[in-house]
């Protein structure tokens, strides 16, 4: 009777070291399957991020001070850049109106998972309040606070239109500035 016992007992301890020993195996190779994939991820320039309905706001005592939002955003998480489809930037002025900026496309650039700088390209349309500014290019600079479009810009109200060249809206002093080519066309009121 001793025998069979033995025989059994020996057969489950090899078992046991045959089923530790797989186990053991198969942790080392999930093990080696981690390290390739973070390698690889190592190894990439620039791994992205795909974001639906892209949103950013930023509020200071209550009250908000920009707004980002967009159809589709990509973060490159290296670069600290979001590339963003068909943006809207809105800015807040401390009196309780906005600024609202629309374009194709554009970039976000943050610093310190904090907004730095807003680049938008095509067809840029601005409204503020009842004028509606046109573009091709422009960028909000957080720290200055300051909207600039580089290129040539068309500002339109209900009894003129003004034609110029490098804007530059200062969000604190609610003042724009257009640096070249001036031209001022008036409407006589109907």
């Amino acid at each position: 009777m001793r025998t069979p016992l033995r025989w059994l007992v020996a057969a489950l301890l090899i078992g046991l070291l045959g089923a530790g020993g797989w186990l053991l195996v198969g942790g080392l190779a999930a093990r080696r399957e981690v390290q390739r994939t973070r390698d690889v991820f190592e190894v990439l320039p620039n791994v992205a991020q795909r974001i639906q309905n892209f949103h950013r706001v930023r509020v200071d005592n209550g009250r908000k001070v920009w707004e980002v939002s967009a159809r589709e955003a990509q973060y490159l998480e290296s670069e600290n850049v979001v590339t963003v489809d068909a943006p809207v930037l809105e800015v807040f002025f401390e009196d309780g109106r906005s600024v609202s900026l629309r374009g194709e496309g554009g970039k976000v650039f943050l610093e310190d998972r904090e907004l730095r700088l807003v680049e938008l390209g095509g067809d840029i349309r601005i409204q503020l309040g009842e004028y509606a500014l046109h573009t091709d290019q422009v960028r909000y600079e957080v720290e200055r606070g300051v909207i600039v479009a580089p290129g040539a810009v068309r500002i339109a109200g209900a009894d003129f239109e003004l034609l110029g060249e490098r804007m530059e809206v200062h969000v604190a002093d609610q003042r724009l500035a257009l640096s070249a080519g001036v031209k001022t066309t008036l409407w006589p009121r109907s």
